[in-house]
């Protein structure tokens, strides 16, 4: 939020009023003057006050319309005129912007730990891709770790059927190991509360389970072929694939975390500032706390400063890919916005993203 003052003379206004009353001259009728023909002298002490209202509106939405457009797209809503003074000499205004916050932050004397950097272990992805891939097969045999076991489960007054739950370490699936299909158990143990039971009372760990089935998981061999099923040319391709996801992620994600922790030191230097309530509502989460909330929203407004500040900008190939992502992921989640609401919301996006591999780059290092 930002409280500015601005001002015109008047004599900007009375040319404003020549010019809409020699447009009014060819519309008014006046008796004893031609439809177009009545002098405008004679217009001007007629409509003297609604030309002046008209002008003076006119005027203000131009003056607003020049101080907004230094912000694009950071508009978190419309400007406000608080006071209008006006005087033989000049009409003076007292406007609240609804935009990011003036900032002339140092960032050479912001320290940040380069952290160490990470060994990518591409097999631990490959058997979570296994995992996902694998197949289960119904087994005549008792259940052991790694099974997928659909169960009837009773406990007090409540019961599910037909659950499936695969074996793991917990204590439930311990109680469990050894079963065989059509077998039926009583067991006392707290189910895990992923568990859609939840029945109260004296004996609250007390549950009868009937094993309906057993399956195993038959994971796929990893070889070529399991990489072609993928859509690579072989296994070699999906290796790189792989380490190249996770290496991009894990940068995004260094980068966040940095650019986070450098946003903490700029709000102590930046002081208390005013938060945009809009900003606020837009940037808030379900899960955020009051005081939480304010300081994402105050990060975001930095971040934007940042980026009007420096001058940031977007070239127009950028500004497509963006587009066309967004279009594909149907993550943007603008379908009731106006297009260039939409749009607006979309360059704030690349700005912000912008922003933060500015204060990353120009932030210093610590050994």
């Amino acid at each position: 939020m930002q409280d500015l003052t601005v001002a015109f003379n008047e004599k900007n206004l009375k040319e404003e009023i020549d010019k809409l009353a020699n447009e009014l001259k060819k519309e008014v009728a006046i008796p004893g003057f031609r439809k177009g023909k009545v002098p405008v002298d004679v217009i001007k002490t007629r409509f003297e006050g609604q030309l002046r209202a008209e002008s003076l509106q006119k005027l203000i939405q131009d003056k607003m319309i020049d101080l907004i457009k230094d912000y694009e797209p950071f508009i978190y809503g419309p400007p406000v005129v608080k006071n209008l003074n006006e005087s033989d000499e000049e009409v003076r205004l007292e406007v609240e912007l609804d935009v990011p916050p003036k900032i002339d932050l140092d960032l050479s004397d912001i320290k940040i730990e380069n952290g160490d950097k990470e060994e990518i272990d591409v097999n631990q992805e490959l058997e979570k891709l296994r995992e996902i891939n694998s197949e289960l097969k119904s087994v005549d045999r008792e259940i052991k770790k790694g099974d997928i076991v659909f169960i009837d489960i009773v406990k007090g007054r409540e019961n599910v059927s037909n659950y499936s739950w695969e074996i793991g370490d917990d204590e439930f699936s311990q109680a469990l190991l050894g079963l065989s299909t059509g077998q039926k158990k009583e067991i006392e143990v707290k189910l895990p509360e992923v568990f859609p039971v939840a029945a109260k009372g004296q004996d609250e760990n007390q549950i009868t389970v009937n094993i309906l089935e057993i399956k195993e998981k038959n994971k796929p061999i990893l070889d070529d072929e399991f990489a072609k099923d993928l859509g690579f040319g072989n296994l070699s391709e999906l290796k790189e694939s792989l380490k190249d996801n996770i290496d991009a992620e894990r940068r995004k994600s260094k980068k966040e975390a940095l650019a986070d922790r450098i946003l903490a030191k700029l709000l102590n230097k930046a002081g208390d500032f005013s938060v945009s309530p809009t900003l606020l509502k837009m940037v808030g989460a379900e899960d955020l706390n009051d005081k939480e909330a304010e300081q994402n929203a105050k990060k975001t407004a930095l971040l934007d400063a940042i980026a009007l500040k420096e001058k940031i900008s977007i070239a127009e190939e950028e500004l497509d890919k963006w587009l066309d992502r967004l279009a594909e992921s149907d993550e943007g989640g603008f379908d009731n916005l106006d297009e260039e609401t939409a749009l607006r919301f979309v360059k704030q996006l690349i700005l912000r993203e912008k922003a933060l591999d500015y204060l990353v780059e120009k932030a210093g290092k610590e050994d």
